[in-house]
């Protein structure tokens, strides 16, 4: 304690003695510090960060690797028919789920807004682990018929900020993007999905993609439309490396089905072997997926070294004042 207060009254003699060049000492280690703060809080947030979810660690992305033939929406996307094969056959996961991040249009009380939405299938919020504060969530026996499940499950936050916490919500009826549905449930709090950057205030099953998304572009049963995101939670003692090698035989099971469907029947010779030739890689997932990851983490990491570098002259200066 007496070597602190030492160390205090020397620090006053010399802020005494040169109170500009302090100044700009004080100014330069804040702003270091400042700097540094703000970058390593993104940079955790958006590269370090372990999902808020049950053992993130098992976590995997399923992405196609080489041609495909068809329509694609967004990365990481795979059709949602192929998502099935993959939950019903393989061997790997323990479970799977999947999900597609959209803007949807909410009506209640009188206002429309656009808000964060998510169509997810039933078994997304038992695979992560993630319940509900109020109500339900989603489960399996909500992917049984498509068209048949006109719920919604709100974000904790939303259900906060723009229900202001109302304990009765469940039950009660809205329409999103034109169409009525129920509110279920309130999941946990903490939890914003599994997309970096992306928080969605709305989930609704996956079931209801067709009323979601009215219009020429439904998609559900199409195998040449990939636009859904696959998940899978890792066997016990299942390898990143496993995962990927069991999966492939399956995988080509699946593409030379495909290559005999009526879609393929005007299809080049080279364009079906170089679909055949694809491949389903897995990637890790404990983080979540994240095109904003993909495209800043360098920048990011540089811009933490050169604000670093500030905070260190900063140190230098305060030091020699």
């Amino acid at each position: 304690m007496a070597v602190l207060l030492q160390d205090l009254r020397y620090a006053l003699r010399t802020l005494r003695k040169s109170p500009l060049f302090a100044t700009v000492a004080v100014l330069s280690l804040a702003l270091g510090i400042g700097a540094n703060t703000a970058i390593f809080t993104l940079i955790n947030q958006l590269i370090l960060q372990l999902l808020p979810v049950k053992h993130p660690e098992e976590l995997v992305l399923l992405t196609w690797r080489g041609s495909h033939y068809g329509n694609n929406t967004g990365s990481n996307a795979i059709s949602y028919p192929l998502y099935q094969d993959f939950r019903d056959k393989n061997q790997v996961f323990r479970a799977m789920f999947c999900r597609y991040g959209m803007t949807m249009s909410l009506s209640v009380g009188g206002r429309t807004e656009l808000v964060a939405g998510e169509l997810v299938s039933g078994n997304y919020f038992p695979v992560l682990g993630v319940g509900a504060v109020l109500g339900r969530v989603f489960t399996a026996s909500d992917d049984l018929y498509q068209g048949g499940h006109p719920l919604a499950v709100l974000s904790y936050g939303f259900w906060k900020t723009r229900f202001g916490g109302d304990p009765g919500i469940v039950g009660q009826r809205i329409v999103v993007n034109g169409y009525p549905l129920t509110i279920v449930g309130v999941s946990q709090a903490g939890f914003d999905g599994v997309e970096v950057g992306y928080a969605p205030q709305i989930r609704v099953p996956m079931m209801m993609k067709k009323e979601m998304t009215p219009g020429p572009w439904y998609g559900l049963n199409d195998r040449r439309s990939r636009f859904v995101q696959a998940f899978g939670r890792l066997k016990p003692g299942i390898t990143l490396a496993g995962a990927k090698a069991g999966l492939q035989p399956l995988f080509h099971q699946i593409l030379a089905m495909e290559v005999q469907d009526q879609a393929f029947a005007h299809a080049r010779q080279n364009t079906k072997e170089q679909f055949l030739k694809a491949w389903m890689d897995v990637l890790p997932a404990s983080k979540g997926r994240s095109d904003l990851r993909r495209q800043f983490s360098n920048p990011l990491w540089a811009l933490m070294a050169m604000v670093g570098l500030v905070l260190l002259i900063a140190c230098s200066t305060w030091r020699t004042c």
